[in-house]
């Protein structure tokens, strides 16, 4: 029997509160222990740490089955927060992982990073080769967040196709959900649609 494919997961600092526990890991460990995926999950607090995960993702053909990155971290749009103190600009980034995600799917777990311009966003698909982006527009709350990212994980990860992300958010039952959380993919050739609800929430805000 085949492995299942994978995600590469970093996360940030989520809290100022060392003491606090919230983690997208739970949700990893749920689809691992549904047999849907295998994944990679790597605490970063600093820019050095993040480019030091990538660089070992993206060097090794050990992980060339980890097709779906996920960045779990604080957000606003074209930037990345790992931490309180530590930020990096999508353009940055992008050149660490220049021409080495040919047909990977990366999916910014963050607040706002996908209200980028969209020729930022397209430029970076250019520069890193993903076949695409995805990701909220707006503030969005850390469980209805979970629940969206819990199905659309798994759809980037054996849907069969770089368009499975579009299928889900425009279909009945989670184009509501996609539209309220403003749930937004760009594709290196194609559309880029997105959700469309002006309504904002809280926690996962940029810091």
């Amino acid at each position: 029997m085949a492995k299942p494919k994978g995600v590469f997961c970093v996360e940030g600092e989520w809290h100022a509160d060392l003491a606090e526990r919230g983690s997208v890991l739970p949700t990893l460990e749920l689809l691992e222990r549904l047999g849907r995926l295998r994944f990679i999950h790597r605490d970063t607090a600093t820019v050095e740490e993040l480019r030091y995960f990538l660089d070992r993702w993206l060097s090794s053909q050990r992980y060339a089955s980890y097709e779906v990155g996920f960045f779990a971290l604080h957000g606003s749009p074209t930037t990345l927060h790992l931490s309180g103190r530590q930020s990096v600009e999508l353009d940055e980034m992008a050149g660490w992982m220049a021409g080495r995600c040919t047909g990977k799917r990366l999916y910014f777990g963050s607040c706002s990073t996908l209200q980028a311009p969209e020729e930022a966003l397209r430029a970076f698909l250019r520069e890193t080769g993903a076949a695409m982006v995805c990701g909220f527009t707006k503030n969005v709350d850390w469980v209805e967040s979970a629940a969206f990212e819990t199905v659309l994980v798994e759809r980037l990860v054996n849907g069969g196709s770089t368009y499975s992300a579009e299928a889900l958010f425009r279909s009945a039952r989670w184009a509501p959900m996609a539209q309220h959380l403003g749930f937004r993919a760009v594709y290196r050739h194609g559309a880029s649609p997105r959700g469309a609800d002006p309504a904002m929430v809280t926690p996962r805000q940029s810091v």
